[in-house]
């Protein structure tokens, strides 16, 4: 289930929940504190008790937490509270409790599993209100209640599947432009390879032949002007050979900038979570790692949105002894069932151990998910 907390529309019903409790109770509190009845009932001190524990028990829920538990045991609270509160006093008011109770659990649960608390904690609380005065008209208010509180449902469905769709659609966009930079790169890659080749078969050859030819024809002229001549020749054939080889040794490494480039593209269309790169500048990778780092990257993406909810992923890629490391962490909540290889992740071990790679993850409570991808330097091109 998705963190309710980052939703922007929670935080505002937590401020009207708030708001709720405080303005329903408070005609309650001031009988009390005056003495007076309240529509004909006498309120007793003990009522301030469960209202009090019902306001700290709202309060504890919009706190984050990260303890397996804590939310349902606050929602139990709520509700054990509002029954208290129409025990004590059977005042029409308390239904609106249940509407703030609802709420919370249509967004930390299924709608089937939300349903069926809501039909549990009104016939909870209207046994209470029966039991203490059976000649209570009830069943307007808590019609109306009960519709209230299935609006709220729905509507918490209708916007986890709103944001649902919205992240999935996110990274369907990451995924493609992943994919077109891997595309991009390998074209690069073979348009590189091309040209040096080029370079080195025919501009090399051809120098390599006049450097050998002008060797010859140092040792066979006679001393002068002309053999000045020829040492200069030389001397311009070198210089061009070496130039060559700086070319192709150019063309060759150029790829080493493509995977920051590719991360990058990666990151740019994934709105939640923020995902920050660091990639080691003097960093050397080929055109079949880059793409096997691309993909394992793209993975990590994947489970911090999918199953994580984290707010931030970190990757982080640097030499590592004799080959290159990837780092993947996000601050997601973790769950043990993590760290279980699902497809994506069987998937990424299989590429990184087709080119001699090794994959090891972790999941922590307090440090999200990690993934750790390790390549050797000298990695075979994947076939």
């Amino acid at each position: 289930m998705t963190d309710y907390r980052k939703y922007r529309h929670h935080w505002i019903f937590c401020a009207a929940a708030l708001a709720a409790w405080l303005g329903v109770g408070w005609p309650m509190v001031d009988a009390i504190l005056g003495g007076t009845k309240m529509r004909g009932f006498d309120v007793p001190d003990l009522w301030l008790v469960p209202f009090a524990v019902f306001g700290a028990a709202v309060f504890a829920a919009i706190v984050p937490t990260r303890r397996p538990g804590v939310e349902r045991t606050l929602l139990c609270v709520q509700v054990a509270a509002v029954v208290a509160m129409a025990i004590l006093v059977p005042s029409a008011t308390v239904p609106v409790f249940l509407v703030i109770v609802a709420w919370q659990v249509a967004m930390t649960r299924s709608t089937a599993a939300a349903l069926g608390w809501v039909a549990v904690q009104t016939t909870a609380t209207i046994g209470a209100l029966a039991h203490v005065q059976p000649d209570f008209e009830y069943c307007f208010i808590f019609g109306l209640s009960f519709a209230l509180q299935l609006f709220f449902v729905f509507t918490a469905h209708a916007l986890r599947m709103e944001a649902e769709t919205a992240r999935a659609l996110a990274r369907t966009i990451g995924e493609l432009r992943s994919a077109q930079a891997v595309i991009a790169n390998a074209a690069r890659d073979a348009e590189r390879l091309r040209i040096s080749r080029e370079l080195h078969d025919a501009w090399g050859h051809e120098l390599t032949a006049l450097g050998l030819q002008l060797e010859i024809a140092s040792h066979v002229i006679e001393p002068g002007r002309a053999r000045d001549n020829v040492m200069q020749a030389r001397g311009l054939a070198r210089d061009l050979m070496a130039r060559v080889r700086d070319v192709v040794s150019a063309l060759r490494e150029a790829e080493r900038g493509d995977l920051k480039e590719a991360l990058e593209a990666l990151a740019q269309n994934v709105p939640t979570p923020t995902i920050h790169i660091d990639v080691a500048p003097d960093l050397r990778v080929g055109p079949s790692q880059t793409h096997a780092l691309i993909r394992c990257a793209q993975e990590a993406v994947t489970n911090a949105v999918k199953h994580a909810d984290a707010s931030n992923l970190w990757l982080r890629v640097t030499p590592d002894g004799e080959g290159v490391r990837l780092m993947a962490r996000n601050d997601g909540t973790a769950r043990p069932a993590a760290a279980a290889p699902g497809s994506g992740l069987l998937g990424m071990r299989e590429r990184l151990e087709h080119l001699g790679g090794r994959l090891a993850v972790r999941s922590e409570v307090d440090l999200g998910f990690t993934v750790d991808a390790w390549l050797p330097s000298g990695a075979p091109k994947a076939a």
